[in-house]
């Protein structure tokens, strides 16, 4: 496991978090991690440890997916354990799925933003040496705290992190309870985030309603009307009319979600489909194009022009009162973007468009579209969205 040192002097044209770590580049002010051994594996130790799951007080308890060693699979354990399911498997895998640098950046994330401060990690004995030198990256940029369930005999990986860190060692399993019970406090905005409570099914049930996204706001900053759609049994998307229930003659007319008027009575309608963002987007900045697009009618093509208000400008496309469910999911965008820290003209983000909330790469407005769609929401009106003119890069 290694890393190149940066220095002062280069700092500054880093253009991205990578999740890189060695053991000769760590803070020693970090929470020691705590090894819980297990060396008869013994399955109230796994019982345990998966028990002490409480996300919505800081602490997610992750069981690896066995004999995946791929370097994004435990990424991805660790967003499913944070309660959102990857893009169904019948479709085709989007890119940053493939990538283990950008399924950790979205890990962070998510981290970040929903305050996580505790990882269990189940059979960590299992998990490879790029696996854990990507956990000791999260756990260095998060200042998580983090549990090791060693339920066999160590890797020489682990005692390498071992011998170069602060950490604890807990030999018995009454001594395994009372560390994993306590400690927990609900202490964040996150613990009132709905997934935490009301997780969606997913994949969508076949007779589950579809709700029409407000009408298309014409120009930014204008509040779209309430109207109630009417639609047939195909719809246009970003990608061409497609059929919403294959099969059948006739589909029931979607629910017209209402236009962002009151935000002190929040719709049921608005919190159903805040948890089918929460529950069926992995991707953070997607999830928050989702919630944009669901309180305000704009298109996937004006996501990349809208702008939020700040004391220096504060006329704005989005209104700065948005549900505080909604408000999470940007947070976890701007994470992400400045994770990514670039924009398209090379800059670093936070030095342009520092008031626009997103910044879409290559095929993401296609991406946009699919998660819009497995939420079960469509466009309330017929205009096709203007394709992107932006230059793709490869």
């Amino acid at each position: 496991m290694t890393s190149t040192p940066t220095s002062a002097a280069t700092a500054a044209t880093v253009t991205r978090w990578t999740p890189s770590w060695s053991p000769d580049h760590t803070d020693s002010s970090l929470p020691p991690i705590t090894v819980i051994n297990d060396p008869h594996d013994l399955p109230d130790y796994t019982i345990t440890a998966l028990a002490s799951h409480h996300p919505a007080t800081g602490r997610v308890a992750v069981h690896p997916t066995p004999l995946a060693t791929a370097p994004a699979y435990l990424a991805h354990d660790l967003i499913r354990a944070l309660g959102k399911h990857l893009p169904p498997p019948h479709r085709e895998a989007p890119w940053w799925t493939l990538n283990a640098e950008s399924s950790w950046r979205v890990t962070l994330a998510w981290t970040q933003a929903l305050h996580i401060d505790h990882y269990v990690i189940c059979r960590a004995h299992r998990i490879t040496e790029r696996h854990l030198e990507y956990l000791m990256a999260l756990r260095e940029r998060t200042r998580t705290r983090l549990t090791l369930v060693i339920s066999g005999p160590p890797p020489a990986a682990l005692a390498t992190v071992l011998s170069a860190v602060r950490h604890d060692e807990i030999d018995s399993l009454e001594a395994a309870r009372q560390h994993l019970n306590t400690g927990a406090q609900s202490r964040s905005h996150a613990s009132n985030y709905p997934g935490w409570h009301h997780a969606a099914p997913f994949p969508a049930p076949d007779d589950e309603p579809w709700y029409a996204l407000p009408p298309r706001s014409r120009r930014p900053g204008r509040r779209p009307a309430t109207t109630t759609p009417t639609t047939p049994t195909t719809t246009p998307t970003s990608r061409g009319t497609v059929n919403l229930l294959p099969g059948r003659a006739t589909v029931p007319p979607p629910v017209a979600l209402p236009a962002l008027t009151d935000l002190a009575a929040p719709s049921p309608h608005h919190e159903a489909v805040a948890q089918r963002i929460h529950t069926r987007i992995a991707h953070p900045v997607h999830a928050a194009a989702v919630a944009v697009r669901a309180l305000t009618g704009y298109g996937i093509d004006q996501l990349a022009h809208l702008t939020r208000p700040t004391p220096q400008r504060p006329q704005a496309d989005l209104p700065a009162d948005l549900p505080r469910w909604a408000e999470l999911l940007l947070e976890a965008a701007h994470v992400h973007t400045e994770l990514e820290n670039y924009t398209r003209s090379g800059l670093p983000a936070h030095l342009t468009d520092a008031n626009k909330p997103f910044r879409l790469t290559c095929g993401e407005e296609e991406e946009i579209a699919h998660a819009t769609e497995t939420c079960r929401l469509l466009a309330a009106n017929p205009a096709p969205e203007r394709p992107s003119t932006r230059r793709r890069n490869p």
